[in-house]
């Protein structure tokens, strides 16, 4: 396990654990993790036809929660000797799954962690030194732009906004995000994770000003939350404010790269949602759900030029498009963070509501933001939900996503749409000249 993957799940394990929640690490048979789990706990879909087959197999199993898509089952007290998840599942698979390919939906799986910290932010926030304005800048509106409603799965909002964020003004509102700790010296203190709902809300205005925004706390506890419980605050929220876009700057690798099961439907239920989501900050070619379904809009990151994938993006056939998602600045908290990822220094203090960020955690605002002022200008959701459908075919291994940068003045370039995959460090082709928009139009035609 690398250092920097200790000392984050290090933080998130000791938050869970104060409250009952015990988190383990699935490792590949090479020693590295493969997922982050819920220890003694499994997901069981169609409970109405699944569970009494598990407990033939796994005596003891009993039912925690059930709802009518998913349950969830204990395994601590099994009756013939206990087994820890990865070990039920290996023995449930011959009975549910046999060959059942990558990317497919399991009958049963662990209850995985979806979070923030290293998957979908790549580095802790820094003090900017430049600019000490937001970059990319707040574009402006266009005549005629309407409000469109974006809501973000994250963390939630610092509150009160501060009134230097001025492209935070107007419609942006969310759960709070609290800074309950004042140090001797008068400052708050921001722990591990704040803050990133706010600043992820601050790109997104500044690439839709007309927006409204909603920042939803669905990540509380260590800037993450278990699969379990995702989906359900995901509905509340798109049943409260029927969202054109959902936004999602977080995300799960998974046991065999197979879809999270608490998703399943989901996209049925809501035909009209558009859905966009980090593509995780790891350099791999591995999916990352939620952003690896077929009808999520998966974003990677460019580095500062603006030519060439971020050196931490995940790229691959799982990632539609890529954005700006290195040395971003944008809203933040006032107070003091303390580095917990080595070999950072123990604390710097944030004297004006302003950080420095990197991740696809940012470049997957961008991308909503854009989708929503081009929604806001045509007034069509169902129109730019047509022309989005040209980011999502390419789920092969022989294509990779669209290429983009975002120069301030222009839209999402995109780049190649197919063949192999360049390199995923600097030194990759360079975008076409064409925008996103026309990208996404010329799909379909209509």
């Amino acid at each position: 396990m690398d250092a920097v993957f200790d000392a984050h799940f290090l933080v998130i394990q000791e938050e869970f654990a104060q409250f009952g929640i015990r988190l383990e690490i699935a490792y590949t048979p090479d020693g590295n993790p493969d997922f982050i789990y819920q220890r003694d706990r499994l997901l069981v879909a169609s409970p109405g036809d699944n569970i009494g087959r598990l407990q033939e197999h796994l005596a003891g199993a009993e039912v925690i929660e059930q709802g009518d898509n998913v349950a969830v089952v204990s395994i601590e007290n099994l009756r013939h000797g206990y087994l820890n998840v990865p070990d039920a599942l290996d023995r449930l698979d011959p009975i549910f799954h046999g060959d059942l390919p990558p990317g497919a939906t399991p009958q049963v799986s662990p209850n995985h962690l979806f979070h923030v910290e290293r998957l979908c932010s790549a580095i802790e926030p820094e003090v900017p030194s430049w600019p000490q304005q937001p970059w990319p800048p707040p574009r402006e509106p266009a005549q005629g732009e309407e409000p469109v409603q974006i809501c973000l799965v994250d963390t939630g909002l610092i509150k009160p906004v501060d009134p230097a964020l001025t492209w935070l003004a107007g419609d942006v509102d969310g759960e709070d995000d609290p800074l309950t700790t004042v140090l001797p010296s008068g400052l708050r203190l921001i722990p591990p994770f704040a803050g990133h709902g706010t600043f992820v809300a601050g790109v997104a205005r500044c690439m839709a000003p007309q927006s409204s925004i909603f920042v939803g706390n669905e990540l509380d506890i260590a800037g993450a939350t278990l699969e379990d419980k995702i989906i359900g605050k995901i509905e509340q929220l798109t049943a409260r404010f029927n969202p054109a876009i959902i936004n999602i700057s977080s995300g799960t690798y998974t046991r065999n790269n197979w879809a999270p099961i608490a998703f399943q439907g989901f996209a049925q239920r809501h035909p009209g949602l558009t859905m966009v989501a980090a593509a995780g900050n790891d350099s791999t070619d591995r999916p990352v759900w939620p952003g690896a379904f077929d009808w999520v809009i998966s974003v990677g990151a460019l580095g500062p030029d603006q030519r060439h994938l971020a050196w931490f993006s995940n790229y691959g056939p799982a990632v539609n498009v890529y954005a700006l998602g290195e040395g971003l600045v944008n809203a933040f908290a006032v107070g003091q963070y303390r580095y917990h990822e080595p070999p950072k220094l123990p604390a710097r203090n944030f004297l004006t509501p302003l950080a420095r960020w990197s991740g696809t955690s940012f470049s997957a605002p961008i991308v909503s933001g854009m989708i929503a002022a081009r929604m806001g200008q045509t007034g069509s959701r169902r129109r730019m939900r047509r022309r989005l459908c040209s980011l999502r075919p390419r789920r092969t291994p022989s294509t990779g996503g669209q290429r983009c940068s975002y120069p301030p003045s222009e839209a999402c370039r995109p780049g190649l749409t197919g063949g192999p995959r360049p390199p995923c460090r600097p030194g990759g082709t360079e975008p076409s000249p064409s925008t996103a928009a026309d990208a996404q139009a010329s799909s379909h035609g209509s």
